[in-house]
């Protein structure tokens, strides 16, 4: 099915609008592989047809939006979103940034719990919480509870903290993706076994998975600890409540620069105090704001949330 320079622009602009995903000018061939099989599925003979269908269907979900339920979604614009986004993903992703989380941002929520327990009347409660924002398959936020549960039982072992001890009791983790395809596939926490030796070593898969059939399956102690969400960047989200930490790693790549401040922004706000914000190895937040302080750890660039 060939599509026609101006059939591009249609869709690269009708994308923009209902997920803030730029297309370069050069992705042509892009929006063809994607799209195509959804506009032969839905019966279209032309990728024009197919615009005009996908259009008057997202008129009619606004107007059943605004007339019905507010969860009435529109088929079309979940097809194209989750044929569209790339979800590229690992285990311990690019290791390093895991690495800074261990070593220097877990030590430092620690005290945090311990501060807040130690205050009788916490508004927010002794739990940290942290935000996986774009989790994909779910590969990110599991990696963090791997790491939370190691450290919690390493302190308990090493009597790091004999008054107050740190426990997996004391985090919340939320991962959200636009992706519906995605989230389903995170919140079953099944995963092949290419997808198991990218950043997984022998010890983690044996303490945290079981193989059935040809699948391998997270175990219910982590999962359960995973609160997976549908979020849009592009709309307001600071309905999730606060955060001690988000990790929103290469995701920014794919939004112009009036989005990314306007993403920032929010994060901004719904950060603690101190609160931390990790990025992927070619984001940053430089000409997008000041508010935060940067902060080096071995190869890893991440951000704090100035007191």
């Amino acid at each position: 099915m060939e599509l026609s320079r101006h059939e591009f622009e249609l869709f690269r602009d009708y994308i923009y609008s209902i997920c803030g995903l730029v297309i370069a000018e050069n992705k042509q061939y892009l929006i063809r592989q994607r799209l195509e099989p959804l506009a032969l599925a839905s019966g279209c003979v032309n990728f024009s047809e197919y615009y005009r269908k996908v259009t008057e269907s997202s008129l009619s979900g606004e107007r059943s939006r605004t007339e019905g339920p507010p969860e009435t979604k529109n088929r079309f614009q979940e097809q194209i979103i989750n044929a569209i986004t790339t979800n590229e993903t690992s285990f311990f992703r690019d290791r390093h940034p895991f690495t800074a989380f261990k070593e220097c941002i877990l030590p430092m929520l620690n005290d945090r719990v311990c501060e807040r327990k130690q205050r009788q009347q916490s508004r927010k409660g002794p739990k940290v919480r942290l935000w996986s924002a774009g989790s994909s398959t779910g590969q990110e936020a599991y990696s963090l509870v791997m790491l939370i549960k190691e450290y919690s039982e390493n302190a308990g072992r090493e009597n790091l903290f004999p008054r107050i001890p740190v426990s997996m009791e004391d985090f919340v983790i939320l991962a959200t993706d636009i992706s519906t395809e995605m989230l389903a596939r995170a919140m079953a926490g099944e995963y092949n076994d290419t997808e198991m030796k990218r950043g997984l070593n022998p010890e983690r898969v044996n303490a945290y998975f079981k193989k059935q059939g040809k699948r391998w399956v997270i175990s219910s102690s982590i999962r359960s600890m995973v609160e997976f969400r549908q979020i849009n960047l592009i709309r307001p989200f600071a309905m999730l409540g606060g955060f001690d930490v988000i990790f929103c790693r290469n995701v920014l790549i794919y939004f112009d620069i009036e989005t990314k401040v306007r993403i920032i922004g929010q994060f901004y706000e719904m950060l603690s105090d101190k609160g931390f914000l990790v990025l992927g190895a070619t984001e940053n937040i430089y000409g997008i704001t000041d508010r935060f302080d940067s902060v080096h750890h071995g190869e890893t660039l991440f951000y704090q949330k100035k007191g």
